[in-house]
């Protein structure tokens, strides 16, 4: 599964303000989805899926398409025959940890509904605390349309989650129209923030960036009250994997070994933890 979180650097020096950028996103296209939760709440043993997009052969036959998708369907593949049950089927991303955001936020899913279908819903639910379908909230919903029979329709719906800007653990979940008939694919799934936040997230700001970007040479300017003979320091990337551990050094800290991207500089000591984000360009 291609998913990661980005920060799109030129564009974040560049001071376009009001730009949207991609902090995480899933194509399916190794079709790969072991770290989301596919629940199959209604129990009849549909449920979303990994595959191809849906498309007919030469003989009207169902085979796959093109796209790689995260699929669920309401009709018996051997006979295309709609099974005209009832379907409710949670697919639940990957925890998200949205706490280094801020302004307006959105939810953009690439998707269809499967050839011979109709309009229906897709549900888009939330929850800030466990993966539990009873814990989750609806925060909103998309209609995802159909015009043709059978021409791929792949379009971007898109939902404001903006609500959920500064949780620290988010699950956002996908859950099927009851009455849909034939199936709905998702091609991409992509989220995006207004800005990334680069000022220190914790109330009290003892400890500052003398520069944001960062080019080789992290400096800090250090408040009186932090003790540095005991100061332990921590670099993790976007993904929160911790890629340097360097000791204290009031002249400076070098990161010309770590790629262009977004991390995040932790400081410890005694009396209190210390988060800082920066730019390494």
């Amino acid at each position: 599964m291609k998913q990661k979180l980005l920060a799109l650097l030129l564009l974040l020096i560049s001071g376009i303000a009001n730009a949207q950028f991609t902090i995480w996103e899933d194509d399916f296209d190794d079709a790969e989805v072991s770290d989301w939760i596919l629940t199959d709440a209604d129990g009849d043993g549909m449920n979303w899926i990994a595959r191809n997009n849906l498309q007919i052969d030469e003989n009207g036959a169902i085979t796959g398409g093109s796209y790689k998708v995260l699929g669920t369907y309401n009709i018996d593949f051997a006979s295309g025959a709609p099974l005209g049950v009832e379907q409710k089927n949670w697919a639940i991303m990957p925890e998200i940890d949205l706490s280094y955001y801020a302004g307006a936020m959105q939810l953009i899913v690439n998707a269809q509904k499967a050839i011979f279908d109709g309009p229906d819903n897709l549900y888009i639910y939330a929850s800030t605390t466990d993966t539990n379908i009873d814990s989750f909230t609806q925060i909103g919903t998309l209609e995802i349309t159909r015009e043709s029979v059978t021409d791929a329709e792949f379009k971007d719906y898109i939902l404001d989650i903006s609500q959920l800007v500064g949780q620290q653990k988010v699950y956002i979940a996908f859950v099927t129209a009851p009455n849909f008939v034939i199936g709905y694919e998702i091609d991409k799934i992509s989220i995006t923030a207004a800005r990334l936040g680069l000022d220190d997230i914790d109330e009290k700001k003892t400890t500052f960036l003398q520069q944001n970007p960062v080019k080789d040479l992290l400096k800090l300017e250090i408040g009186d009250t932090v003790d540095t003979e005991n100061l332990n320091l921590k670099i993790y990337n976007a993904s929160g994997i911790l890629v340097k551990e360097p000791e204290y050094n009031a002249s400076g800290t070098m990161v010309n070994d770590l790629s262009s991207g977004l991390y995040f500089l932790v400081l410890e000591n005694e009396d209190s933890i210390q988060k800082i984000k920066f730019i390494k360009q």
